[in-house]
C-alpha cells in the first residue's frame, strides 16, 4: 500500500493515535516510500503515547496536530494549522480514518447514540473534507501527471468495523 504514496508530498491522516491511524502512519514511516510531510491528528494527543513516540522518531516528516472531528471549532484550527505546515504546496491527501464505535443493539439503541454515531462517522469527514478543500486545491494545481490521483490531490474514506452500523 505505502508505494502508492511516493508521489505525495503532504499527508494529513485523522485518528492517528491508534488502530488503523496508527498502523498507517507507522507503515507510511518505515515502508521506504513516505510523503514528504505526514499529518498525524489525535483528539487528545498528550495521550497518544505511542503516536508521540511515532511523531519523535520521525520528526523529520511526522508532525501531530490536535483534532476533535465532531467540533468546527477544532477543525478549523487544524486546517489553519495544516496550511502552516504546507504552506504553498498544498495538502495531497486527506485520510478521514476518525471513527467511533456505538456498542449497541435494537433494544438498547437510542436516538442520541445513533446521531453522535453518524456525526463522527459521516459528517465529521465532509467538513474535514471541506476545511481542507483549498488545500488539496492548491496541491492539485501543482501535481504533476494527468488524471485524478494522490500525486495531484486525493481524500481516502475509510474505516474500521468502528464505522460500520451493520450489527444494530
Amino acid at each position: 500500500m505505502t508505494h502508492a504514496f511516493k508521489n505525495c508530498s503532504n499527508l494529513l491522516g485523522t485518528g492517528a493515535s491508534r488502530g488503523l491511524g496508527l498502523q498507517i502512519v507507522e507503515s507510511l514511516v518505515t515502508g521506504g516510500f513516505s510523503p514528504g510531510k505526514i499529518i498525524a491528528t489525535a483528539r487528545n494527543p498528550d495521550g497518544a503515547t505511542e503516536l508521540q513516540i511515532v511523531c519523535l522518531s520521525n520528526s523529520n516528516c511526522v508532525r501531530l496536530c490536535c483534532l476533535g472531528v465532531t467540533c468546527q471549532q477544532s477543525i478549523e484550527r487544524a486546517a489553519s494549522e495544516v496550511e502552516q505546515l504546507v504552506q504553498e504546496e498544498g495538502l495531497n491527501c486527506l485520510i478521514n480514518n476518525a471513527g467511533i464505535n456505538v456498542v449497541t443493539n435494537l433494544e438498547t439503541v437510542t436516538a442520541d447514540k445513533m446521531l453522535e454515531n453518524v456525526h463522527t462517522n459521516s459528517v465529521a469527514p465532509l467538513m474535514i473534507t471541506k476545511a481542507m478543500l483549498p488545500l488539496l486545491k492548491r496541491a492539485a494545481a501543482k501535481g504533476t501527471g494527468k488524471g485524478m490521483g494522490i500525486h495531484r490531490a486525493a481524500v481516502i474514506n475509510m474505516t474500521s468495523l468502528l464505522g460500520s452500523i451493520e450489527l444494530y
